[in-house]
């Protein structure tokens, strides 16, 4: 299907036929002209009779739907969400996806999805199924079978609603002139209810993009394709329209493709439909993955109270009774409940507002304790990768003093103690502490020990020979 620098047609929204000019980057909504004055009385508000002034915000969030003149077909648009602007009566809509028919279709039930990430996430090697080379310098190439290279599906929930995830891989050939003759390309799948709910689509996209953000521990991914199937009668699926992101440029970084710098299918598979229900719900803590690989080594305030909160996020969900606790710690802890709940029914006011904080923090745990049981309880997993870290780097792994560093600089950056010295050590104490975060969420989803290792491993180039 032909691509257009720019799209034009009629769409209607709110019952008026607007003449539609797309540049993939913004949206103009023309309305005819015995709409004008309608469509500009929207942006006003009535404060007495006869007097106007400027009304509340309008922001479009359904997806609009239009007939391209230069396909024929349906376009449609889904905005980003953010306010509409205007210039006299013609509607300026910033635009977040956009997808485009081959064939008009009313519902849709698959999203299949590539990109180099996901490439490497899920070689394509694995397709090859020999190769036989001849004296006269003949090859000859054997691949396998569709059914044989697609994954099982893994199955997760958005609203409530039942989807699977798969990954598989496709072969293209070509006689064109200056093209590889012979394509292999790994595609994501996400199987779902037919629907017509455009939003409920762009949805599974985000999920689905974030998804593939934590397995490279980077945001700056991008898919290069994302195509919509609809159901057939014959229980089969037809690709019928072409979705596209309206996107900001991003940085795009070979380095960490060609180094292989993330997680693989094989690593995290039979858990994946876990990782991505989590995502979806918010349920994971993927708040301190870096914009880019390059700004990730980098480290600032902000982010050294991001990852220690991460690591605090994860622990909390993998301990929810808290740290085990020896008898006598949990009576003296009893002790000094009763005696601050007794200053609380003696005082009032700010006085009181201060002991029923301080209340809260008696049975807390320290980010301390936290990381000291942590040490305990993953050795087996983290040691490896935490002691050639520090033998390295000329220090000795110890939980303990770890703890402590990364509590008291942690403790500095958020009371913004700016005048106290920096404790170097820490740094190396933070690098290590993204490995934990991944190795207990990996943990919490099931993935063996084996294939955790593998991940860490990959994911941060540790090179060590497992």
């Amino acid at each position: 299907m032909k691509d257009f620098e720019i799209y034009t047609g009629i769409l209607k929204y709110k019952n008026i036929d607007f003449t539609f000019v797309f540049d993939k980057k913004e949206l103009k909504l023309i309305p005819p002209k015995d709409k004008k004055k309608e469509v500009e009385c929207w942006f006003w508000k009535e404060s007495g009779p006869g007097c106007y002034t400027l009304g509340d915000p309008i922001y479009i969030k359904e997806a609009l739907l239009g007939i391209s003149n230069e396909t024929n077909r349906k376009i449609v648009f889904v905005p980003s969400g953010s306010e509409v602007e205007k210039i006299n009566a013609t509607l300026i809509v910033d635009v977040e996806y956009y997808i485009i028919n081959k064939f008009d279709r009313e519902s849709m039930n698959r999203i299949s999805i590539k990109g180099p990430e996901i490439t490497h996430i899920f070689p394509t090697n694995i397709a090859l199924n020999k190769f036989n080379w001849e004296e006269n310098g003949k090859l000859g190439i054997s691949t396998k079978p569709f059914i044989e290279t697609t994954t099982e599906k893994e199955f997760f929930k958005i609203n409530d609603k039942d989807l699977s995830i798969y990954f598989g891989i496709s072969l293209s050939s070509t006689y064109k002139t200056g093209e590889a003759p012979l394509t292999l390309n790994s595609t994501m799948f996400i199987d779902f209810e037919a629907t017509d709910d455009y939003e409920f689509v762009v949805n599974i996209i985000e999920i689905a993009k974030r998804f593939i953000q934590y397995l490279c521990y980077r945001r700056n991914i991008s898919f290069s394709s994302i195509e919509i199937a609809s159901p057939t009668s014959k229980g089969l699926h037809e690709v019928f329209a072409k979705m596209y992101k309206v996107e900001e440029k991003s940085i795009i970084e070979n380095y960490p493709i060609d180094k292989e710098r993330f997680i693989k299918y094989d690593y995290v598979k039979g858990n994946i439909g876990k990782i991505i229900n989590d995502i979806g719900l918010k349920n994971i803590y993927l708040e301190h993955i870096p914009d880019t690989f390059e700004s990730g080594r980098r480290i600032n305030a902000g982010k050294y109270v991001m990852i220690t909160a991460g690591f605090e996020w994860e622990f909390n969900r993998n301990y929810p009774k808290g740290i085990k606790k020896s008898d006598s710690t949990k009576k003296a802890e009893e002790n000094v409940t009763k005696i601050i709940e007794d200053l609380i029914e003696k005082n009032s006011g700010k006085s009181k507002q201060i002991l029923k904080f301080l209340k809260k923090l008696i049975k807390s745990d320290s980010l301390e304790s936290k990381i000291i049981t942590y040490g305990n309880d993953y050795s087996e997993i983290s040691d490896i990768f935490g002691s050639h870290l520090y033998n390295i780097n000329n220090e000795t792994l110890n939980y303990k003093d770890m703890g402590k560093r990364l509590s008291d600089q942690r403790n500095h950056f958020a009371h913004g103690d700016i005048d106290k010295e920096f404790i170097g050590l820490s740094l190396l104490d933070l690098v290590y502490l993204e490995y934990v975060i991944y190795i207990m969420q990996l943990k919490f989803y099931g993935v063996d020990n084996n294939n955790i290792k593998k991940a860490i491993n990959d994911l941060f180039g540790c090179n060590i020979a497992l």
